[in-house]
């Protein structure tokens, strides 16, 4: 092994044995592969497990140390991604060069028995070959001989024999017709022995050319194997046997490779020349072809010579329409189509590329069912097909999910290729109450009654038979997942998907709850088969048909209906259908008042006209019109039920509904009261509209501190302020990223008592901790830390405790955040004085704020620095109860 591959091994060593990850390698290391030989490269890539393609790349293969690694990425894989069907795996490979890999794997124990093996009857004798001959008869010996430097074999017993120059056969007979003649009564058999390796020369395009030393018996492919192989630039079809400067034979490889025929891999002789000469044409084949790769083509070789070598047009090839790309004479590329169907062949030039495009995979004479049906894919169409015939059954052929209801056929124009929608009933269907006979080429859509995966994946389960097709489904939306990301990747964005596909839903915290915040329907959580998935691709396909002569076939129903949004305007459409493909109404629903919003044209001038229906009194008669929006209004005095959420140390938390003019206490009463774990002191109350109102405050603060840190004058400040502009930013970040929390100071112990009132609204939220004993200090102080309520320290014990103020504190204006959400100012003549009113008690925060003249005294940062203080204690002391 040479130096520069040992030391290489040394470099690789360290990249392989990394923990199953794919290896990129840099130009420099690529550039040091490929100087290694073959032999060198097929050494390299045996030890390492990879094969000699990989190390050509530039990138290698992950290679497992541990079998257990292997077990683990087969069986589990990753935990957020089903590994996809081998098909579905579109990795586009370069194509390579056909028949070059014949010589990749080099036989290291070829030549070795080839001077041992019986020699073909045409086999020149040689000085230095050794024959065995063997008398039976008269006489019984064996003797060894060896063609001397006359040329003679000298056999016992026999005069010498002249062999030089005849053939192996000649010999053969040569010598038993001498038996005959001076060996009375015995006879004999010829075999060959060792026989003398002979010296070949290898030239042209080969990797190794030279002068070689083979065994006796070797052939063209041998001896090239010998020598490493043929260059890319080499030809496979016109390898050149030469004897004495004339050519003897001419190996074309492709015989050998397509169809097994060796015939023309002749042994060599002593002194012959084996020559590779450059390719003259060579060409490109790619697309629906059963074997795409480059190829050499010979003089007279055209395009139906080449699909014959490529293994011919694929299955789902089409021979019309094939595209020629082909390099002119003036240095510039043009295209040629060739319909071999008509023109039955086209020549063909060096360096053209030819693409065989696929047919169409429009289905002809079909139909197809898509979405939540048993069996989803093409149906045979015939003339006078119906509905009713691939739909006999609601229970056999639709899935329990399925919206009875509601289904569509999108069938297109023969003309223009519009779109168009009809819709219809399922249930009418099976039941025999109405049917439609569908075209060739119809799509017949059916639906999921759920829009939530979690609710309709809840409902499949209720079903034996359901685990394969639950199975199937997470396939399809992993498949649909793959194929979207593969487009993002292709156009160099990140999709959505790679943040939000792999989240779980998660239980909400109490942060989360008190914040107002509630588990909806992400965009990622719809279900396969959900009206939001499927009708998605018909409405961007419909509004595509939109034009000034025709606005797009699409409405908008809104209001008290189930799903309510864009829906594709079917013909002959009506209010009750278009009500019925948004899942019907809600039970708040008032069906005597749905208006219809109009575009109308008065004398050029658009505008908008509503149309007031009853649902009760509606006829058949009116129309609805594309762009229509249909609006469905609540019942008078309709209230969906208010709620309240009871979180902590309550006998029974949960969420109650509200009554109108129900109290804090009355709730807290139905829930059983509190335990005997639960701080009063600590309970934290929270309500929407004010949530609301302090992140409309805190994004407006941020927006004015935003331009005052970016105007002029204030820059002025800034340079002579202490505190930097870095710090300054990071403050006002802090600003905007804060969360609202929309507490309302209450006092849990005056609330039960009844001497404090509060009526409920819908969305409030009462959170009751556990018996805390701990302080909380925080702020400018060395350490914020919390410790032990002790009745016995003071307000300077618990700052002492945190290490002191730091040089930025403010001990003039140190404020306590009550576990009740007060907050109080420490009094008396000195720094650290605390009047019994304001008493530091468990669950408290002691806040010390920054001094801010070390921020030239600006009254607005100064209410900044103390609402970061007061929300972020805030926080931090709900999340210590």
């Amino acid at each position: 092994m040479g130096l520069r591959l040992i030391g290489f091994l040394v470099f690789c060593s360290v990249f392989f044995m990394s923990k199953s990850i794919a290896i990129q390698l840099s130009p420099k290391q690529l550039a040091h592969i490929k100087s290694l030989s073959a032999s060198e490269k097929r050494e390299l890539a045996e030890q390492y497990g990879v094969s000699v393609d990989d190390l050509n790349s530039n990138r290698l293969p992950k290679k497992k140390n541990n079998p257990l690694e292997e077990l683990e990425e087969d069986t589990l894989g990753d935990p957020n991604q089903e590994r996809l069907p081998e098909e579905e795996k579109e990795e586009e490979e370069e194509l390579k060069l056909f028949g070059y890999d014949l010589f990749e794997k080099k036989n290291v124990e070829q030549g070795v028995n080839l001077a041992t093996q019986a020699a073909p009857g045409d086999y020149p004798m040689n000085i230095g070959d050794y024959l065995i001959v063997s008398f039976y008869g008269k006489l019984d010996i064996t003797h060894e001989v060896q063609v001397n430097g006359e040329g003679q074999l000298l056999i016992p017993g026999l005069s010498p024999v002249n062999v030089l120059g005849l053939t192996l056969n000649e010999v053969k007979s040569l010598i038993l017709s001498k038996v005959k003649k001076e060996v009375i009564g015995g006879e004999a058999i010829v075999t060959t022995g060792e026989l003398q390796p002979i010296r070949v020369t290898i030239a042209g395009e080969v990797k190794k050319p030279g002068i070689y030393t083979l065994p006796a018996l070797t052939n063209i492919t041998q001896a090239l194997n010998h020598a490493d192989g043929i260059t890319e630039l080499g030809s496979l079809r016109s390898i050149q046997q030469k004897r004495k400067g004339k050519p003897v034979s001419n190996l074309d490889l492709y015989d050998l490779l397509l169809s097994g025929d060796n015939s023309s891999d002749t042994i060599l002789r002593n002194g012959d020349v084996v020559f590779v000469p450059s390719i003259e044409k060579r060409v490109i084949v790619d697309g629906a072809v059963n074997r795409p790769a480059i190829y050499e083509l010979k003089n007279g070789e055209h395009l139906q010579d080449l699909l014959k070598i490529g293994g011919g047009v694929a299955a789902g090839g089409s021979k019309q329409n094939i595209t020629i790309l082909r390099y002119t004479q003036q240095n510039r590329k043009t295209v040629l189509s060739v319909d071999l169907s008509r023109s039955g062949d086209a020549q063909l030039h060096d360096g053209d590329e030819i693409k065989i495009p696929t047919i169409s995979s429009e289905l002809e004479k079909a139909v197809t069912l898509i979405g939540a049906v048993t069996h989803p894919g093409p149906r045979q169409w015939r003339v006078g097909l119906k509905l009713s015939d691939i739909l006999a059954s609601l229970k056999s052929d639709l899935l329990p999910i399925t919206d009875k209801d509601y289904a569509l056929i999108i069938r297109e124009e023969q003309e223009d290729s519009d779109k168009f929608v009809l819709q219809f009933s399922p249930k009418s269907i099976v039941t025999g109450t109405s049917d439609l006979e569908l075209l060739s080429g119809d799509q017949v859509v059916f639906f999921s009654r759920f829009e939530s995966a979690i609710e309709e994946v809840n409902e499949l389960k209720r079903f034996a038979y359901v685990a394969d097709e639950v199975l199937k489904m997470e396939k399809d939306r992993l498949l649909e997942e793959y194929k979207r990301e593969q487009f993002f990747e292709s156009i160099g964005r990140e999709s959505l998907l790679s943040s939000t596909s792999t989240e779980k839903s998660q239980p909400l915290t109490t942060r989360e709850i008190l914040q107002g915040k509630s588990q909806e329907v992400s965009e990622n959580n719809y279900s396969l088969y959900s009206r939001q998935r499927l009708l998605r691709p018909i409405i961007r396909e419909l509004n595509r048909q939109g034009s000034p002569d025709g606005a797009a076939p699409v409405v908008s129903v809104n209001g008290e209906v189930r799903y309510p949004g864009l829906y594709p305007l079917p013909v002959n459409a009506n209010i009750p259908g278009l009500l019925e493909a948004a899942g019907g109404l809600k039970e708040s629903a008032y069906p005597e008042k749905i208006e219809v919003s109009r575009l109308a044209y008065e004398d050029g001038v658009e505008g908008i006209r509503h149309i007031e229906l009853n649902l009760k009194k509606l006829t058949g008669n009116f129309k609805v019109n594309s762009k229509d929006v249909i609006s469905v209004f609540s019942k008078p005095k309709w209230q969906d039920s208010s709620k309240i959420n009871i979180v902590g140390e309550v006998r029974f938390p949960g969420s109650y509904t509200l009554s109108a003019g129900e109290t804090l206490n009355d709730v807290i009463e139905r829930a059983g009261g509190l335990t005997d774990y639960a701080f009063e002191g600590g309970a934290v109350f929270t309500r929407e509209y004010l949530r609301e109102q302090e992140q409309e405050l805190l994004k407006d603060l941020s927006k004015t501190l935003r331009a005052d840190l970016a105007s002029s004058s204030f820059q002025k400040s800034v340079s002579s302020a202490n505190l930097s502009y870095e710090d300054m930013d990071n403050l006002i970040n802090d600003i905007s990223q804060q969360e609202a929390l929309g507490r309302m100071v209450i006092d849990l112990p005056k609330v039960i008592e009844n001497e404090q009132v509060i009526l409920l609204r819908n969305g409030d939220t009462l959170f009751i901790p556990r018996k805390v004993d701990t302080v909380s200090v925080v702020g400018e102080v060395n350490v914020s830390t919390s410790m032990q309520y002790d009745p016995a320290m003071t307000l300077e014990d618990y700052l002492n405790s945190s290490g002191g103020l730091k040089q930025k504190a403010d001990g003039d204006s140190i404020y306590i955040i009550k576990a009740n959400g007060m907050v109080e100012k420490t009094s008396g003549s000195s720094w650290f004085a605390v009047s019994a009113e304001n008493q530091i008690q468990p669950g408290d925060t002691i806040v010390v704020p920054l001094d801010y003249e070390h921020i030239d005294n600006l009254t607005l940062w100064s209410k900044a620095t103390q609402i970061i203080y007061q929300m972020g204690v805030a926080v931090a002391a709900l999340n210590a109860l």
